[in-house]
């Protein structure tokens, strides 16, 4: 699993051994007296073979490869899955259109062409469902699950030293990056498996609930923002997004604004930071051995228009805004001087995106790694 340590874009999916990135286990211990029990969530890539590169559009498109061998990966991950947990629910968010359209129609078929003993397959678009702040749409997630993961139970251990319960299966839960929509789902399901334990325990009585807006409730919903910032900042280096949904249970305006501001972090960490980071990630894991006889792939200089476009486009910028600050006394010529450097930078914008590739902050180590291995 190390291996697949990764930052942001530079690793989806599943690799030959069925590993996907990240991938996380979750376990949610609660303890009472003497009682103990707990309960463990699972998060991963969806595992097929496929890529998302960031090229410096703020959502790359998505790529599927090695078609032939879609169902081999996803059954030999699905097969580790259940030896380790035992029966699975793989649960994905992921949009059913745009650009998260043909990997949703791909995963879908795969799990539903082959299913496997064990294990079931949920379609729920996040987005879909819960736009427009409908929050409570969740509950028809809810609905579909409830049943198994009371079947799959949880570990309890009573006060006498006995274990009453063992945890049969789990819910696989992925979106796109398995951070967002993955972490406020997976906050839902620990509240419902948690009322259950306390009932048990005999905290609260058979019919009750969690209070809302109760001081215990206030803690446990923090546990799991401060869970999913902390996966989030591994993986993004900034902390989750909809977290004022899993702190409060209420989606604000004030945390969509937050969450712009998070995203445009995430948009410069992703194409201009990461690189540098994913070669740390390299050697420090032994993906990439580096020898004193060889020459370091870091040294190697980057692409000439790396340095051009950003330059040129500096330039015409501050071409601009010295012609705002200090204007010309025809107005003609003054509109005429800012619309050619409009258009010359809004040019350049364009070649940015054709020229992304080159731009954007690459891991040379990973892409050295990849080079080795397809040769």
């Amino acid at each position: 699993w190390y291996q697949r340590r990764v930052r942001g874009y530079f690793c989806r999916g599943a690799d030959e051994g069925g590993h996907v990135a990240n991938n996380v286990e979750t376990e949610q211990i609660v303890r009472y007296g003497d009682q103990i029990a707990s309960h463990v969530n699972t998060r991963g890539s969806i595992p097929l073979y496929w890529s998302q590169r960031s090229n410096i559009t703020y959502k790359p498109f998505v790529k599927l490869f090695n078609q032939d061998s879609q169902k081999d990966v996803y059954v030999k991950h699905l097969q580790q899955q259940i030896a380790l947990y035992g029966k699975n629910i793989c649960v994905s968010l992921i949009d059913d259109k745009g650009k998260e359209k043909e990997i949703c129609n791909s995963f879908t078929y795969i799990a539903n062409q082959f299913p496997m003993p064990g294990v079931r397959y949920i379609h729920f678009d996040f987005h879909k469902e819960c736009g427009k702040m409908r929050w409570e749409n969740l509950g028809l997630l809810m609905g579909q699950i409830q049943d198994d993961l009371d079947k799959f139970e949880y570990f309890y251990r009573d006060g006498n030293g006995a274990t009453v319960s063992l945890q049969s299966g789990v819910v696989r839960t992925n979106c796109i990056d398995c951070l967002d929509r993955t972490n406020v789902v997976q906050g839902l399901i620990a509240k419902y498996v948690l009322t259950r334990q306390l009932r048990q325990m005999g905290v609260m009585g058979e019919s009750d609930e969690i209070l809302p807006n109760s001081q215990f409730e206030h803690v446990f919903k923090n546990r799991w923002a401060d869970n999913g910032d902390g996966i989030a900042r591994q993986y993004t280096a900034t902390p989750a997004l909809k977290s004022d949904y899993t702190r409060t249970g209420v989606r604000t305006r004030a945390g969509l604004l937050h969450d712009g501001y998070k995203s445009m972090q995430r948009y410069v960490q992703n194409n201009f930071l990461d690189g540098a980071r994913q070669d740390s990630y390299d050697l420090l894991v032994g993906n990439h051995r580096y020898s004193a006889s060889e020459e370091s792939p870091l040294a190697k200089p980057r692409h000439p228009v790396a340095f051009i476009l950003p330059t040129a486009i500096a330039v015409f910028f501050a071409l601009f805004v010295l012609k705002l600050i200090m204007p010309e006394e025809s107005w003609t010529s003054q509109i005429a001087h800012l619309a050619l450097y409009i258009g010359v930078i809004v040019a350049l914008f364009k070649q940015c995106v054709v020229w992304g590739d080159y731009l954007v902050d690459q891991p040379v180590l990973f892409l050295t790694l990849a080079k080795a291995k397809s040769e």
